[in-house]
């Protein structure tokens, strides 16, 4: 089926083209994969302690040990996300981890929220802010009302969603959803009412859970919702509880039509999706109610446009309880009773045996455990199945539980599968998931890949480099194409920059660059183009390499088609071989013109003089290609043959009609800066080849020397007999030192002709430390402004250049209290407030913080204007003089 006829028939259809996920001991996506194929359960008690010794330690005999937790939660990457120590130790973490999880999705999917040019939104949602009860309620006594807002909206639910769209840049429709356990399978509804209503196009929906203060277990209560022995399981007999655990996910939607368009990796399609609620229909407000599960599973299915016959697995909601289980079971009996008398055909499953109950993030997780399935076409296996629900062993069951990861054979269609989540409170989520379309795969034109990776550090850069070699070591021809372009057009860029030119003919070394750090400013503007002399270069044989850039191969064959004219006068293999060299570097300027790189300036010597003519507008191309073939034959031959050429050249010369110039050409060397006129004179172009043959080692000369300005050298580089033609690999090289300079590439004009997928590569590497408010600190002045415990970020090196140490009392007690507010360490005089992390929240309870310090009355308007210490300084000096003034004129 062509890509017009899958669009036309799945015009409702909604992709999942990226994908993140965060759990107890799982990190990654395909961490969590293996995990389910595997049967692990890894919220099961993984410690070697006995139990009676576990039991004596927590003074109780029913506590049972669990291994529910996402470690290291109170350590977070505040710098890339551009938050202070203090106000990111002030946050909810599952705030934290939902930005990180939001930023992850997207990566995956190959986007930039900062380039696309489409509206993306975010609808998700968190659970209960423990870490605000714990944590931070116990310090608000005393403290100023900026700080209470602003551990208000570091902390609400309200700003959860909200925080990641001002952070990330999402310009869409952005919700923070709650209702419960469903929230965010509610939020991947949601998100596709929006995208079928063409209010966003691009919608990312997840949640995050973390229990906090962490446990490394609970205490069971018999007859309470919680297992008797720290086991899920899921739809068995001996089922006698559920498990709550930590998790997080999220997923980026697109309509599916766009996907496809746009080359992204589509992991599965939603058919359809429903969301209702029990209302009253049920025996308490916070137990299920089979009316309502029945309804929604109905009404998505009727969305999809498919029967229950037709689907092969179910990921239920599935929480362990024995009543919670049962009504399911009943519901999804009925629903699947209306259409169909087939037993045993449809495989039933809970990720919550796999990894607990995830409170709001739980239908996200089974969701990505539903795509998953999908995508490597596997039904995964139900886990602590060893005696079935009584509904499922009377032998009238459309379901089963499958012991082992199953072949996902499907002949005749393509997979469906449904997805439950059942909030408590009674708001219900069901979606359908269909398994993606098999795209062909689109062979590369180029034998050589460059790869583009940056980053906020230079450990972080390595850190990708080192993924990036790793991931790339087994991956096929269109895999790397594909890994390039991913690279190339949907990653954020950050100073740290770095390339790899990989099957080049022969290793390439990483070359890295760090942007930001040069004397000149306008260095990451457009660079110099240098049209070398390449009188002497040895044309190599034109293979299949010419066409490997169909930019160059089209104004090659055009400049070829142009020396015709004078074909077959004087020496063929001379004039070939001039021919070659200026349709070379006119073809170079066309393709690097094609890829977003313009000269900021030409400058050429020799023949190269006409070729930079050419890109300066000034000449034509069958000028440049006339004047610059006869005036290296008219160089390279002597007597008769000479004076052929040379009357070829001035009589071309005598009729010259010159263009108006788009750029500054550099005149030859000897020569001052040229007007307009000046070029366009016969009389120049006439000497210019006087002078040459009468000093013909002058054209030797190189670029001129352009200290801190980028020059491209418009030439390709020599060919390799041992590893076949590399004439490209120079080209590609300096694109990607273009690139590292700052300089914009236009990298979908570099794919043209080519129809590249962005696919998931390995996710930056956050480098995360302590930001957290520890619970018990009876050291925490409770009657001041709030004041976190963290690690202080401690400046390298390298990010104090331009420092100045505090020079007055005044300055060292401004350096102290915004090192105090502000996290990090040490503070030059000179900093901007704004830089190092601070807001306007911030500012009030800082402001607030110095008048009392130094007596001084000073107005918040002032104090945000007066961005560096030493400008504060003078403020607050002003102010006590005038003071002094004051009081000395009464």
């Amino acid at each position: 089926m062509s890509l017009e006829n899958e669009c036309e028939d799945n015009k409702a259809d909604i992709a999942i083209i990226g994908l993140s996920i965060r759990l107890p001991g799982i990190d990654t996506v395909s961490q969590f994969w293996e995990a389910i194929l595997g049967g692990e359960e890894v919220v099961a008690n993984t410690s070697s302690q006995d139990k009676a010794e576990v039991a004596s330690a927590e003074g109780r005999q029913n506590f049972i040990r669990t291994n529910t937790n996402i470690r290291n939660i109170e350590n977070f990457d505040a710098a890339f996300f551009n938050f202070n120590i203090r106000e990111a130790s002030l946050m909810d973490p599952q705030h934290r981890l939902l930005l990180e999880m939001a930023w992850e999705a997207l990566e995956a999917a190959g986007y930039d929220p900062g380039t696309y040019e489409g509206l993306i939104g975010m609808y998700a949602g968190v659970y209960a802010n423990y870490y605000q009860m714990f944590n931070l309620m116990p310090l608000l006594n005393g403290n100023r009302a900026a700080s209470e807002l602003q551990m208000q909206i570091a902390s609400e639910k309200d700003h959860a969603a909200t925080m990641a769209a001002y952070k990330l840049g999402l310009t869409g429709p952005v919700l923070n959803v709650q209702s419960a356990c469903s929230s965010s399978l509610v939020a991947v509804h949601l998100a596709c009412e929006s995208l079928l209503t063409y209010s966003s196009d691009m919608m990312v929906c997840g949640g995050a859970t973390l229990g906090i203060p962490q446990a490394n277990g609970y205490y069971y209560q018999d007859n309470g919702l919680l297992s008797a022995d720290g086991h899920l399981r899921a739809f068995d007999k001996q089922a006698t509880g559920t498990l709550y655990s930590d998790g997080a996910g999220c997923v980026v939607l697109k309509r599916y039509s766009d996907a496809l368009e746009d080359g992204d990796t589509i992991h599965a399609v939603i058919k359809g999706s429903a969301v209702n609620n029990d209302g009253a229909l049920k025996a308490g407000y916070a137990a299920p109610a089979v009316k309502g599960q029945i309804q929604v599973i109905e009404r998505a299915q009727m969305n999809a446009g498919v029967s229950a016959a037709d689907i092969c697995y179910i990921e239920a909601h599935g929480t362990g309880t024995p009543l919670g289980d049962a009504i399911e079971l009943e519901a999804l009996h009925e629903v699947f009773a209306r259409h169909t008398e087939k037993n045993a055909f449809c495989a039933l499953g809970s990720v919550k045996s796999n990894v607990g109950h995830t409170g709001p993030s739980a239908g996200i997780v089974g969701l990505i455990k539903t795509v998953m399935a999908l995508r490597e076409r596997i039904l995964p296996p139900a886990i602590h199945a060893d005696t079935p629900h009584d509904r499922l062993m009377t032998g009238q069951s459309p379901f089963y539980l499958n012991p082992v990861p199953l072949e996902w054979s499907s002949p005749n269609q393509r997979r469906l599968a449904g997805v439950s989540s059942f909030g408590l409170g009674g708001t219900n989520a069901h979606v359908i998931l269909q398994e993606a379309p098999v795209l062909p795969k689109e062979p590369s034109l180029r034998r050589s890949k460059l790869f583009v990776l940056s980053a906020k550090s230079s450990e972080a850069l390595k850190r990708q480099k080192q993924s990036l070699q790793q991931f790339l070591s087994s991956a096929s021809e269109e895999l790397l194409a594909d890994a390039a372009y991913t690279l190339q057009t949907g990653r954020k860029l950050f100073e740290h920059r770095a390339i790899w030119l990989y099957g080049c003919g022969g290793e390439t070394e990483w070359m890295e660059w760090e942007t930001g750090k040069k004397d000149n400013p306008d260095l990451a503007g457009m660079p110099l183009f240098h049209f070398p002399d390449l009188s002497n270069f040895e044309a190599p044989e034109l293979g299949g390499w010419i066409a490997e850039e169909m930019v160059f191969y089209n104004n090659f064959m055009q400049g070829k088609k142009l020396a015709e004219e004078w074909s077959g006068k004087g020496d063929s293999a001379l004039q070939e071989q001039a021919t070659y060299v200026l349709t070379v570097q006119i073809s170079l300027f066309k393709l690097w013109e094609s890829w977003g790189i313009h000269p900021s300036g030409c400058q050429g010597t020799g023949s190269g003089l006409f070729a930079a003519a050419y890109a300066c507008g000034l000449l034509t191309y069958a000028d440049a290609l006339y004047l610059g073939c006869s005036f290296t034959a008219a160089l390279a031959t002597s007597g008769e043959a000479q004076g052929t050429f040379v009357r070829s050249y001035r009589q071309r010369v005598s009729s010259l009609k010159t263009g108006p110039m788009k750029v500054p050409l550099a005149a030859p060397p000897g020569r001052g800066p040229m007007t307009h006129t000046e070029w366009s004179s016969s009389d120049f172009w006439t000497a210019y080849l006087t002078d040459a043959l009468e000093d013909g080692a002058s054209l030797q000369t190189s670029s001129k020397n352009e200290k801190d300005r980028l020059v491209l050298d418009m030439n390709l580089g020599e060919p390799s007999e041992s590893h076949g033609t590399t004439e490209w690999k120079s080209v590609y090289l300096l694109l990607g030192k273009v690139w590292m300079e700052g300089c914009p590439v236009n990298w979908k004009a570099y794919y043209q002709g080519e129809r590249r997928r962005r696919i998931e590569l390995p996710a930056y590497p956050f480098e995360r430390t302590r930001c957290w408010v520890d619970r018990d600190d009876s050291a925490l002045d409770t009657t001041g402004p709030l004041q976190p415990i963290s690690e202080p970020v401690n400046l390298q090196p390298e990010q104090l250049d331009g420092y100045i140490a505090p020079r007055t009392e005044v300055e060292r007690d401004l350096v102290a209290a915004w090192e105090l507010y502000l996290g990090v360490s040490p503070i030059g005089i000179n900093d901007n407030y704004y830089e190092l992390g601070g807001n306007s929240l911030l500012a009030a309870s800082l402001h607030a913080h110095i008048c009392e310090q130094f007596c001084v009355t000073l107005r918040l308007e002032v104090f945000l204007e007066q961005q560096t210490i030493a400008r504060l300084a003078e403020s607050i000096e002003s102010w006590r003089l005038n003071s002094i003034s004051a009081k000395g004129g009464h």
